[in-house]
């Protein structure tokens, strides 16, 4: 591994399995996942992907608001990822099956307590996403229940293309319709190099029935109230080898919900009884029965 970010990656995965890091049990058997991961011989890890994008996001981005824990504003310093945030990246892009450039996961489960860089992380990964498979002509919705939480990472992002002067208004490349009708980011870097499309919805079933996608970050999935609002942006991948749909949420207090089953299919998966090789879960739970 020549990873820059590979040792953090490792340590953090260690302290976990080591039991030098406090971690709930499906943390623990999702590093235990990871390293049966690499010795597994149906994949490997390939570094070069998830240095991109660790790369890209800590380079490009920064806070759009918030306070350090002495009172400093962060508005306008570097977004520098957490090592848990460059485990997941590493994760999500890094394992390939044998002998392609095909990720392994196409699905993932991100589901971490409140206060804990979520939106802001999602809307990181999607910038970082769309200029890693530019040259397949990324196309990426970010979608939430409802349209305002979805906003919340387009305007993140809004803020940091003005920061950085590549608004086209202001001579860059990067076109931002922000309207009533639509909330989109796009650039074309030419034929050679490819393009990107972001855009902002809300996980509407009726209205959205001929989406095309390759990535999809559902925010805030808590708040769906059936299956269709996340398997409609899922269905919308299917013209893509990779691809990946990738569900975000802080709590739930309904496991009749969508959520609620969902995370009981994974913790499935994370202990043996289920085995889905594409899906890729990082939970942060309390123990049950705890408040």
């Amino acid at each position: 591994m020549k990873g820059k970010n590979w040792p953090e990656v490792l340590e953090y995965a260690e302290s976990i399995r080591d039991g030098r890091k406090i971690a709930c049990e499906e943390l623990k058997q999702a590093v235990e996942r990871f390293f049966h991961d690499l010795e597994n011989p149906d994949y490997w890890m390939d570094s070069k992907d998830p240095e991109f994008c660790i790369q890209i996001i800590e380079k490009t981005i920064c806070h759009q608001q918030g306070e350090r824990l002495d009172g400093t504003p962060l508005r306008g310093t570097p977004f520098l990822l957490e090592p848990f945030h460059k485990f997941i990246i590493y994760n999500l892009v890094g394992f390939k099956l044998k002998g392609t450039e095909i990720v392994r996961f196409h699905e993932a489960l991100i589901y971490i307590p409140r206060k804990n860089i979520k939106t802001s992380f999602a809307a990181s990964l999607a910038w970082a996403l769309s200029l890693l498979y530019r040259k397949s002509g990324a196309k990426i919705y970010i979608a939430s229940a409802a349209l305002m939480q979805s906003l919340e990472s387009f305007n993140f992002l809004k803020y940091n293309i003005n920061r950085m002067g590549e608004n086209i208004k202001d001579g860059g490349s990067i076109k931002i319709i922000d309207n009533n009708n639509e909330h989109s980011i796009e650039s074309q870097f030419g034929d050679e190099e490819g393009s990107f499309f972001i855009r902002a919805l809300a996980a509407n079933p009726d209205a959205q029935d001929s989406l095309n996608c390759n990535i999809a970050i559902a925010d805030e999935i808590h708040a769906f109230k059936v299956p269709k609002q996340y398997n409609l942006f899922k269905e919308a991948m299917k013209a893509y080898t990779n691809k990946l749909i990738i569900g975000i949420s802080t709590a739930g207090d309904n496991e009749q919900l969508f959520l609620g089953q969902r995370l009981k299919y994974c913790r499935k998966v994370l202990n043996g009884t289920i085995k889905d090789e594409q899906y890729f879960i990082f939970a942060c739970c309390a123990p049950e029965g705890v408040k």
